[in-house]
């Protein structure tokens, strides 16, 4: 067996290539452009650039597109792989319900917009496949931490079907996403929130079932002999 694809797609009308910060430049003008300093905008944009490096090396390299066609052309090219679809709140109100109609098996969208309100009409009938966020580090953290999920119950059939290499595979690339995840999630807020940084404690629900004498990483080792 070999390893199911796993494909980022994001598409947001002000991308440049895969410039993020064109996208957060319209957004911050959008919110009215003072309630964001440049150099949270780039912390913000140096997490996304780090986030789309941690993805690829991890087996989930992140396609960017700035029109509808462009992506319904990537879905159409990655119809057998596992796709994570990114949007803005603009173009996903009319692409969601599109895609679900006709790819049924795309469960996994996130919607990435500055007025989560704005959406929440027509985004609750798909609050079942569905996330809104109106900052990016929390965007990213979410997606990382769900692909690593897929991961786990991936690397899980494998090794049910005897089959530890793959399943190590999985399971290393879901480990190295949980402790990112956890690193980024560290980050102090965008100075748009005037909350107190708090930091947050690491999510250990997945790294516990990976790691350890009894983890799934060291299940997939003993199978191979290690």
């Amino acid at each position: 067996m070999s390893l199911q694809d796993v494909v980022v797609i994001w598409l947001d009308g002000t991308f440049v290539g895969d410039n993020y910060r064109s996208m957060k430049d319209d957004f911050n003008q959008k919110l009215g452009s003072t309630t964001s300093s440049s150099s949270s905008d780039e912390i913000d944009c140096l997490i996304c650039k780090e986030t789309k490096e941690d993805l690829v090396i991890n087996g989930a390299p992140v396609i960017t597109v700035s029109r509808s066609d462009e992506a319904m052309q990537q879905i159409e090219t990655h119809s057998e792989a596992k796709i994570f679809f990114i949007s803005s709140g603009s173009l996903g109100k009319d692409m969601v319900p599109t895609i679900v109609r006709q790819y049924p098996l795309i469960h996994s969208f996130y919607i990435f917009c500055f007025d989560m309100a704005t959406h929440g009409n027509w985004a609750l009938d798909y609050t079942n496949c569905l996330k809104i966020f109106d900052h990016p580090i929390d965007l990213l953290v979410r997606l990382m931490r769900d692909i690593s999920t897929y991961f786990i119950e991936q690397g899980k059939l494998y090794l049910k079907f005897n089959d530890p290499n793959n399943a190590l595979k999985y399971f290393k690339y879901a480990w190295n996403l949980e402790t990112r995840a956890n690193q980024k999630d560290k980050v102090p807020p965008n100075t748009k929130s005037k909350e107190k940084p708090t930091v947050q404690p690491d999510c250990r629900t997945r790294l516990n079932l990976l790691e350890g004498e009894n983890g799934l990483i060291r299940q997939a080792e003993k199978a191979l002999g290690k």
